[in-house]
Formats: structure tokens, C-alpha cells, sequence
């Protein structure tokens, strides 16, 4: 079953708006560090080398599209799409900013990519894919784009219990969402390995491999965090709430996380999972 036959509320609603993707290039440092690992490891397991042609897909404000361009070269290409125009508009502007003009910005679903067959020599996606409503659409579209021999590269987060501060607050909305739970983003929809190895090889990829990358979440202090990851997370149910349930609701999450706060800010375990197919 998709996400969307589940319920899961549209992307487009949940980063369509600049305030989000604003707030979101304000992160982008402690993206970089936390992601740091991971995203050199999608780049190299998409075996991306001077003069390829990539896509991104969920490329967002294009972190990982700036370092994909570094790899191509001046002969290479990167093609960044979103559903989100907002986000897009960052990521042009820093392109801009940064004086690359190997990278393009694309409004685009990845469950209709509107691009030719055959056309790149590997595609990414980091932390795209777990919440994309028909997955199987989008991998079959990926596929299809792709190049005889290239390669999906693609990073999501791993399971809930290496991931406690999605998996403790989603816990804890659980309990509040009347009903609605379904329709709440969920960072963790894809992440067991065997889950993410059957979706691949369903969509038609051989070679299929997960590979477990663990790393430690860090934010300035817990305020941060529920300021930035965890209010997406519960902007949904928090319309329903009462002013006094909403305060609970935040109450248990920051007793949940507060193990995780320190003199050096929040600081958690977490873990992504790296999944590899080629066509």
C-alpha cells in the first residue's frame, strides 16, 4: 500500500511555503556535519565521476547537489528537482551564489519525472524517499531515466530504535493525533533494510544493497530541535489541540528528549540506511 493510499499528508503541503524553506537553509550547517559521512558514501556508491549527468531527486535546497557537482566536473551536470518551489528557489540562489553553473533547478514530482528515458548516469536522493506517497511510481520513474548500468543512490533513516528523536515524539503524537496518526509525516515509513531492498527490487533494480551508516544527531539544545524537525512533525496534530493538551503534548516530548541534552546541546544516536540499485 502507498502513502498515500494510507492517508499521508501531500509533500507539496508540508514544504510549500518559504517560511519552511527558509527555516530549513538556516540548518544547513548541522546538516552538513551530521550528514557529512552518509552523503559522501550515496555519492561514491552512485559511482558519480567526472562528466556523468545526475539527477536529484527531493533534492531540497541542494546540499547534496553542491557536492554531486564537485565530483562531475564542468563536464557533468546536475539536475536538482523538488516538489517544492520554495526550496528550489534556495538552492538557485546559492548555485548562483556559489558561481556553479553545472546545476539546474527543476520543479518536479518523482512520481511524474517529465524527462526523457536513458538520460543520466546515476540519480540520488538523500532522505527523499520514505516520504514520497507512491514510492513504487517514483523508483519505477527513477528507473526508467536512468541509463543501462547506472545507479540509484539513496539515503533514509534507519529503524525506530536507532532513531530516538523521530521515534520518541512520533510515539508520543501517536497518542494525541485522534485518529489523524496517519496522515502524519513519517520520517520512518521506509526504514527497515529488508522493507527498502523489496522496494528496489520490486521497481525493477538489480544489485540491490542496504548498508547501515550510524552517526550522532546533533542540535544546538533541545529548543532547536522541536523549533525545527520536531514542529514539522507535529504542526498537524497540533491544529487540533486545545492550548492546555498542546502543552502536554510538548511537555512529554521535551521529558522524552531531555536525556539527550547536555553541555554540548542535543546530541543523539542516529542511524541511515544507504540503499543501492542499478538498471
Amino acid at each position: 500500500m502507498s502513502n498515500e493510499e494510507k492517508g499521508y499528508m501531500p509533500q507539496s503541503g508540508l514544504w510549500s511555503s518559504s517560511e519552511i524553506a527558509e527555516h530549513w537553509q538556516q540548518d544547513v550547517e548541522r546538516r552538513r556535519l551530521d550528514f557529512s559521512e552518509a552523503t559522501q558514501c550515496m555519492l561514491e556508491a552512485a559511482g558519480l565521476g567526472p562528466g556523468d549527468h545526475v539527477l536529484d531527486i527531493a533534492a531540497g535546497t541542494g546540499d547534496q547537489s553542491l557536492l554531486a557537482a564537485r565530483l562531475v566536473g564542468l563536464g557533468g551536470s546536475i539536475l536538482a528537482t523538488d516538489i517544492s518551489a520554495e526550496m528550489l528557489g534556495i538552492a538557485a540562489r546559492v548555485v548562483q551564489q556559489e558561481g556553479l553553473t553545472t546545476i539546474t533547478t527543476r520543479v518536479m514530482d518523482a512520481e511524474q519525472l517529465d524527462l526523457q528515458d536513458n538520460a543520466f548516469d546515476a540519480v540520488i536522493c538523500r532522505l527523499g524517499l520514505m516520504l514520497i506517497p507512491n514510492l513504487q511510481s517514483a523508483l519505477r520513474e527513477i528507473r526508467r531515466v536512468l541509463k543501462p548500468g547506472g545507479k540509484l543512490a539513496a539515503l533514509i533513516w534507519s529503524v525506530p530504535e536507532n532513531n530516538p528523536l523521530f521515534s520518541l515524539p512520533l510515539a508520543i503524537l501517536s497518542k494525541y493525533a485522534r485518529g489523524a496518526s496517519s496522515h502524519l509525516p513519517n520520517p520512518l515509513a521506509l526504514s527497515a533494510s529488508t522493507v527498502f531492498e523489496r522496494e528496489l527490487t520490486r521497481a525493477g533494480f538489480s544489485e540491490v544493497t542496504t548498508r547501515a551508516l550510524p552517526f550522532q544527531s546533533h542540535y544546538a539544545s533541545l529548543d532547536a530541535f522541536l523549533q525545527s524537525t520536531a514542529s514539522r512533525l507535529t504542526a498537524d496534530v497540533m491544529g487540533q489541540l486545545r492550548k492546555p493538551e498542546q502543552q502536554q503534548l510538548l511537555g512529554e516530548v521535551r521529558e522524552a528528549l531531555s536525556q539527550f541534552e547536555g553541555s554540548h546541546g542535543l546530541v543523539a544516536p542516529a542511524e541511515l540506511l544507504l540503499g543501492v540499485g542499478s538498471k
